[in-house]
């Protein structure tokens, strides 16, 4: 049988393909549910895996099936990421093999799509925002709105915060960024991350956050960009860090907030007026974070930066909304996402389209498309409905 019969390979494919997702052998070999010694066996070459085993590690280290036949093994991935995640005891460079191979997927998808522009004849966009740790966040988010197009008034017609995450991302697409989603990694483990390229640069944010926290984690990888600084973050202020990530961290938040909550709009509100520190309530709070398409905690945050609320009400507040956002998650649970509806989620709208539109314009095969996609080709009918409705 053909599952039985030994695959021919390099055993030092074998190495580069586990330390490419950077896996230990003790980790690998749990992933493929095999003994370390076997796994050892099939690196050192003293045995060589089945053509059925062989399949089983491509798929389990994310990496082409007929790339482990080559005759040599390419250079080791390398995350071109700074880890900001320090409070979780992480040392620069020790990256979850998870979020690893996330990233490798991702950049992988971004490689496509630039293909994919070029044999259609697409111009080259370039990432032409940028700014500095010295400029002033509220002057930066200024220009962040104005380059989207994102007006107030036009926010406030959102009117749900899964409305407000697909427009902020739909506009940040349209600058020339590719904006995907991660649908496997735990949430405990990563917020989202960006990539700077001149030409298509990269954001990803976690699928399994809530549509407002994403919003929020969209523009504070966004200014990654526009600072032209690579990053794994999750978001957290209170962390301690290097006293430069700390700053870098805070930036970005403070641009992502003034960006979805500008302070002078804020401000105007009548609302604000006549309330104590620790007199906020939902009432309050619900409608003026329903206007700009944002969570309570957001808009209870800025009354903090302002002065208008204590710290210890804000965190305590703070707690409720996520016990709150935990017992919504299990009520939400068991609910099937079809196929077609996921890969637009994950793969975004603009990767989408540019994959069918090369497939529509003979540049590539139906298989070709479902290769990129993730999907077979069944769903592609389905695909384009939703594509349609854009």
């Amino acid at each position: 049988m053909t599952n039985s019969i030994r695959a021919q390979i390099n055993p030092n494919l074998l190495i580069w393909a586990r330390e490419s997702c950077r896996m230990d052998m003790e980790y690998a070999a749990k992933k493929l549910s095999v003994p370390c010694e076997k796994l050892e066996s099939w690196e050192s070459g003293n045995v060589q895996p089945t053509i059925n085993q062989l399949r089983v590690i491509a798929k389990t280290y994310r990496v082409n099936f007929g790339a482990l036949f080559l005759p040599e093994p390419p250079e080791v991935f390398t995350p071109p990421v700074k880890d900001y995640r320090l409070h979780h005891g992480a040392e620069h460079g020790d990256i979850d093999p998870e979020i690893t191979i996330d990233l490798r997927t991702n950049l992988n998808s971004r490689e496509i799509a630039l293909e994919l522009e070029a044999e259609l004849g697409e111009q080259p966009q370039s990432f032409d925002l940028h700014c500095s740790l010295s400029d002033d966040p509220i002057s930066v988010a200024k220009t962040i709105r104005s380059a989207l197009d994102i007006t107030f008034e036009k926010q406030k017609k959102y009117r749900s915060s899964r409305v407000a995450f697909n427009e902020w991302r739909n506009a940040i697409s349209l600058y020339g960024v590719l904006a995907l989603q991660s649908t496997k990694i735990a949430l405990n483990d990563m917020r989202g991350y960006s990539v700077y390229f001149e030409i298509m640069p990269l954001i990803v944010v976690n699928r399994k956050d809530a549509y407002a926290a994403r919003t929020f984690t969209l523009l504070h990888e966004f200014t990654h960009l526009l600072l032209r600084s690579s990053g794994l973050c999750d978001l957290s202020t209170d962390a301690v860090r290097p006293s430069t990530d700390q700053r870098l961290e805070t930036f970005c938040n403070a641009v992502a907030s003034q960006v979805l909550v500008p302070d002078e709009i804020l401000l105007s509100y009548k609302q604000l007026s006549g309330v104590s520190k620790d007199g906020w309530n939902d009432a309050i709070l619900a409608p003026i974070a329903k206007d700009f398409g944002v969570s309570r905690e957001v808009i209870l945050r800025k009354l903090l930066d302002h002065g208008l609320t204590s710290r210890s009400f804000y965190l305590e507040n703070r707690e409720r909304f996520t016990q709150e956002a935990v017992e919504y998650k299990k009520r939400q649970k068991g609910g099937f996402v079809t196929p077609s509806i996921d890969v637009v989620s994950s793969k975004s709208k603009h990767f989408v389209s540019l994959v069918f539109d090369a497939m529509n314009n003979n540049v590539i095969s139906r298989n070709d498309a479902s290769d990129y996609l993730g999907v077979r080709s069944k769903h592609f009918s389905k695909i384009e409905t939703i594509l349609g409705g854009k």
